[in-house]
């Protein structure tokens, strides 16, 4: 009995893999990738991936350094097809205010219901601050401005890019803003799946970034003075021209400090708030370079037995 089991499974498997074979070579047969539709794309939707949205559209997030000149923010529009056209092609698009309500209402509406689910089964509350329960705020109206709502891809061309003008000295920091860029019009055309894409915009100081840190703490017992090479160092905004960063090597510690690049690009250092030595200070020159990116410190802190003299060039990435 067992025997002529294995043997109709056998059978049953061999059946199945034919008749997978045989549908796709019938498909391959008759699909022609040459007769495909020439349509219109967001190819950065693409590459970001699905957001975790239930409404739809795509997430990217960008970061722009806090400034009160306009920064360019380019969407390429793609002609996706097997050729490019013989003919300028007018795509139109828009800023669509409606999406993002739409979406904010669809994450409280998740919220909500993951929030009962988890009331009913004794379980902790979700995170609101979750990716996928996150409300955005609009960019302010008088922080951002679109030329033109069309871009053209000129006829044997495949792409154009829409520009939309970024004022980040009108943003808040830390706040979570989201510009909703949509194809709307493609002259004819179709418009490919990949037609909007959520832009989720942050803002951050000229100086935040990941770095390498190379230098000197001197202790009044000269014995056990030290040094590093390359350490990994990350600048993180505070404010426009305040970065906050780990103190000489002692980040395990809790030792953090303020970088103030005044407009002479001189700098100042201060402890951090929270940092664990509050003694943190400016102990000579200490500038910014912003044609290498560099931070040139001289600073100190007070320990038991006398200060620690610090001095190290910090270097982004």
């Amino acid at each position: 009995m067992k025997k002529r089991s294995t043997k109709l499974y056998l059978s049953l498997v061999t059946l199945m893999a034919c008749l997978a074979l045989s549908c796709s070579k019938e498909s391959d047969k008759n699909y022609n990738y040459k007769n495909a539709p020439t349509s219109v794309e967001l190819p950065i939707a693409a590459h970001a991936g699905p957001a975790m949205f239930d409404n739809g559209g795509f997430k990217y997030a960008v970061s722009k350094s806090i400034s009160s000149t306009p920064q360019p923010l380019a969407t390429t529009v793609l002609l996706s097809g097997t050729k490019p056209l013989n003919k300028d092609v007018t795509v139109t698009l828009s800023i669509d205010a409606a999406a993002l309500t739409s979406l904010n209402a669809e994450h409280r509406k998740l919220y909500v219901a993951d929030s009962l689910a988890a009331v009913k089964d004794g379980n902790d509350l979700p995170n609101s601050s979750d990716f996928k329960y996150e409300l955005y705020e609009s960019l302010p109206a008088d922080a951002y401005s679109a030329p033109t709502s069309t871009v053209v891809i000129p006829a044997r061309q495949t792409t154009a890019d829409y520009i939309v003008n970024i004022n980040t000295s009108k943003l808040t920091l830390g706040v979570k803003y989201m510009l909703p860029i949509s194809i709307t019009d493609a002259q004819g055309q179709q418009i490919n799946y990949y037609k909007s894409v959520y832009y989720i915009v942050g803002i951050k100081s000229a100086y935040e970034g990941e770095a390498k840190a190379t230098g000197t703490i001197e202790f009044p017992d000269p014995s056990i003075n030290r040094s590093w090479t390359n350490r990994d160092k990350t600048l993180t905004t505070v404010n426009g021209n305040i970065i906050r960063v780990e103190a000489a090597d002692l980040g395990g510690s809790n030792y953090y400090m303020w970088l103030i690049v005044n407009p002479d690009n001189s700098v100042t250092v201060i402890s951090a708030p929270g940092s664990a030595n509050p003694s943190i200070q400016t102990n000579g020159s200490c500038t910014y370079d912003p044609a290498t990116k560099t931070f040139d410190l001289h600073y100190k802190y007070v320990g038991g037995t006398g200060d620690r003299i610090i001095t190290e060039k910090i270097l982004l990435n």
